[in-house]
């Protein structure tokens, strides 16, 4: 068997991530469903760059009947990836009997490769291995296209899952900093890169013919799965002790959307004054971990009823509006020449806990720096 620099990559993404699986088996790991989802997640890419491994060592032709399994542990990892996005983003996420619905590709694709390789001769298992185009991809165009397919469908959809949750999270907190999930957004959207690339070369086998030297695709796929499996590790197991999901009372907020709630089409305007009182003389937005259950319970109003008036009644979700008070109370904190706080102070004192996230959004507001707002101000006064 002969290593060399192509299934280097491919043996270590192979050990961390079964090293890595390892570790979630243990029983305070276990427990937690995003860990289970992980593992499943770990395990099938194991397989498929397993594959890959043996294919480019001369294990397969050598041993046919291992070739493919692989493969087909893989067809596992889609739905798991968009199952272990929906769990990191709500805290009581369970799975379900309905989920194994998600199992139905994997058990089609186990019955086709069954009857087109599994159950031939010896000899036609090896002439099928020699034949294949793509390392771990079949014979058939079609059956190929599919997998592909499969998977980009899935990675697509949790990417979509994501982008929707971002929205969310900003009805529903006023510091959404490591709520959003966006490395995991990231990295899903480098996965949709790495699967577009294998398909459009798997597309000039079958279709150009164009027998390119199948170690560039050894070489690209051991990197890229380095890469992943390195990235679940630093942040996969950080994630839920920066934030853990939504918890069913604030899930509940998201359940009905405004134009669903039974109330008029704008709220009224006693609700808004209401509202824009209590923000004047209480300064809620100054607690920088505020919700909008935290608000609900202050002002006396339901969380769905706030959350209505602040969409309709001030045509903004809750963290821009609250982003805006913290804005302009950071503005007058500015301007008080006779205090000497520095600009984190004010960042502090204005309700905000991330220097990006005042920064961005003082420049949003404003269209300048806190800086250069401060030696404006204070040269007009």
């Amino acid at each position: 068997m002969q290593i060399d620099f192509s299934n280097f990559f491919l043996a270590v993404s192979i050990t961390q991530a079964i090293v890595l699986s390892v570790f979630l088996l243990f029983p305070d790991n276990i427990k937690q469903t995003s860990n289970q989802l992980l593992i499943i997640i770990l395990i099938s890419i194991a397989a498929e760059y397993a594959e890959l491994f043996i294919y480019d060592t001369g294990t397969t032709i050598q041993h046919p009947n291992y070739a493919y399994i692989g493969t087909l542990l893989s067809v596992l990892q889609p739905p798991a990836i968009y199952l272990y996005t929906k769990s990191l983003m709500y805290r009581g996420f369970k799975i379900t009997p309905r989920h194994s619905l998600l199992l139905l590709p994997f058990f089609i694709a186990v019955i086709v490769f069954i009857f087109s390789y599994y159950i031939q001769p010896i000899e036609i298992k090896k002439e099928i291995i020699i034949n294949q185009d793509l390392p771990g991809m079949p014979t058939s165009l079609w059956l190929a296209i599919a997998i592909h397919g499969f998977f980009l469908f899935y990675l697509f959809f949790a990417i979509k899952t994501l982008n929707k949750f971002s929205i969310d999270v900003k009805r529903i907190f006023s510091d959404i900093e490591n709520k959003q999930i966006s490395w995991l957004k990231l990295l899903l959207s480098g996965y949709i890169l790495v699967w577009i690339i294998s398909l459009a070369y798997c597309l000039s086998f079958y279709i150009l013919k164009h027998k390119t030297e199948t170690n560039y695709v050894l070489i690209f796929a051991g990197i890229s799965g380095f890469f992943f499996v390195n990235t679940l590790m630093i942040y996969a197991l950080k994630q839920p002790i920066i934030f853990s999901g939504l918890t069913e009372e604030e899930s509940e907020v998201l359940d009905e959307e405004p134009n669903e709630i039974l109330k008029p089409e704008a709220p009224s305007s006693v609700q808004i004054d209401r509202v824009k009182d209590f923000m004047v003389s209480q300064k809620p937005y100054l607690n920088s971990n505020l919700t909008i259950n935290k608000l609900a319970m202050q002002t006396g109003i339901s969380a769905r009823e706030l959350s209505f008036i602040i969409n309709q009644g001030f045509g903004q979700n809750f963290f821009d509006f609250i982003c805006d008070y913290r804005i302009n109370y950071a503005k007058d904190l500015l301007k008080k020449s006779e205090e000497k706080r520095t600009i984190l102070e004010v960042m502090y004192d204005s309700g905000f806990n991330s220097k990006s996230v005042f920064n961005t959004a003082f420049k949003q507001k404003t269209g300048i720096t806190p800086s250069q707002y401060r030696t404006t101000a204070q040269k007009r006064s």
